[in-house]
């Protein structure tokens, strides 16, 4: 009957173990959402030590009203190895030592002691029941396991006569080198303390196939000595951080399959999505549109004097006519930048708000190296301003000064000042109104920086 039981929980774990086995999605390199694989990403292997005490279950002395055996409860020791496959099942390599000692009695053969050693190895199969039935459970802090295989017992007993056996026939002194099939079934409840250690308690009974552990070979019985034991266990479970998935141990089914499916990464990558998309709606709520406002309202009170577009507390240069070609600064830009190709565009723009910024070198006023009175020679030039100025008197001109290269920054922009003071003195002296003559001293012409006589000049702009 024992044997039947047995061989009935071996086909349970085999059902269980088939149950836990999930269809997993293996992992590929062009699947966008990365996934575990069930072997190669996780850690499997534990080791576990065990002790506490067993009970011999045999032909030992008992009574009627007794429920265990009459043999002496002693200790033992032993040592698993296990490889989990996944959180809900795992193999295991036991080997388990279990000392034992009682005594007998019959009419026939009179009073015993005995007493032996068993040697037990076993493969058991491991099903966790809380991690094959509690699939969606939040985490595996604590186990309850179902164990059972098969294996071998070795074992020696040597028996001692007591009392008065003189109407008893003889018994061997002792067996050595005794086997046995070994069935063990059991259950453990362990609770995880940390990434890499476990402790448990579990309580087993080994069933045996043979009916004379107690050393006599003849004694008649049903084959079904065997050992009761229960035990606590410390595990340590090997490197449970090398691999990107951690132990399987550690992991409840549902995180498990979150990671071998890629769902688990897929939820991380969506929380940290999630995180900067927080930290990038707090910066534009606290920092960037505080300071938008700000601006908005700085631009729609702070004046612009010459209506170039750019506020006077920026403009370097606040007397330029409304509609002027200016930087970022407020500056307008010299003849070179305006007279380039690249520029038509803007010509065009200006050409639509009837201004027209186009200037003639021929038109200029040039002037020798570090001077600014001018030659007769350009005087003509000036002429023609003053001409293009009489026909039509709504327009106004802008006298743009310019240096070469020598001498410092605040020297040329002094020097190109007195430039354009003496060709409005000469437009003034020709009729023109000081109020349609506008002043811009640029100092000296960066690009380029070489000195040359037209970088030495005034430019007319008309407006």
């Amino acid at each position: 009957m024992k044997k039947l039981f047995a061989l009935c929980g071996l086909a349970l774990m085999s059902v269980f173990a088939m149950a836990a086995t999930e269809p997993v999605v293996e992992a590929s390199e062009t699947t966008e959402t990365k996934v575990l694989h069930p072997f190669k990403d996780f850690s499997h292997w534990s080791i576990q030590l065990n002790g506490g005490f067993s009970q011999f279950d045999g032909d030992a002395l008992q009574r009627y009203d007794q429920i265990l055996s009459a043999s002496t409860l002693l200790w033992t020791v032993g040592l698993d190895v296990e490889y989990s496959f996944n959180p809900a099942w795992g193999l295991i390599a036991n080997f388990q030592y279990m000392p034992y000692q009682g005594n007998t009695s019959s009419t026939k053969y009179g009073k015993h002691y005995i007493r032996g050693n068993m040697y037990s190895p076993s493969l058991m199969l491991s099903i966790n029941l809380l991690n094959m039935f509690g699939q969606y459970r939040s985490n595996a802090n604590w186990s309850w396991y179902i164990n059972a295989g098969v294996g071998m017992t070795f074992y020696d007993v040597y028996d001692e006569p007591t009392g008065d056996n003189s109407a008893a026939e003889a018994t061997p002194a002792g067996i050595e080198g005794g086997k046995s099939i070994a069935i063990p079934l059991g259950t453990q409840v362990e609770y995880n303390i940390n990434n890499y250690l476990a402790v448990g308690l579990s309580g087993y009974y080994r069933l045996h196939n043979k009916d004379n552990f107690e050393g006599q070979d003849y004694t008649k019985g049903t084959m079904n000595d065997g050992e009761f034991y229960v035990t606590a266990s410390l595990r340590v479970k090997l490197a449970p951080n090398a691999k990107e998935g951690g132990h399987v141990r550690n992991l409840s089914m549902m995180d498990y399959n979150k990671k071998v499916s890629g769902q688990s990464n897929l939820e991380s990558r969506l929380d940290s999505l999630e995180k900067r998309v927080k930290v990038l709606e707090d910066t534009v709520a606290n920092n960037i549109l505080p300071r938008l406002d700000e601006l908005e309202k700085q631009h729609a009170t702070t004046p612009d004097e010459d209506g170039d577009g750019v506020p006077d507390f920026r403009d370097r240069q606040a007397n330029t006519p409304k509609g002027s070609f200016v930087n970022y600064w407020g500056e307008g830009l010299p003849q070179e930048v305006l007279n380039a190709d690249c520029c038509d565009q803007v010509k065009k723009v200006f050409s639509a708000l009837g201004v027209d910024p186009s200037v003639d070198y021929d038109m200029s006023v040039y002037f020798a190296f570090d001077k600014s009175n001018i030659a007769n020679k350009y005087r003509k030039n000036i002429e023609k301003a003053v001409a293009k100025l009489n026909e039509n008197p709504e327009m106004k001109v802008e006298l743009r000064g310019y240096c070469d290269f020598p001498g410092s920054d605040n020297y040329n922009l002094k020097l190109s000042e007195r430039r354009i003071n003496a060709v409005k003195a000469e437009l003034v002296k020709a009729g023109i109104a000081e109020d349609r003559i506008i002043l811009q001293p640029q100092g000296a012409l960066p690009n380029p920086p070489k000195a040359e006589l037209k970088n030495r000049r005034c430019d007319f702009f008309f407006y």
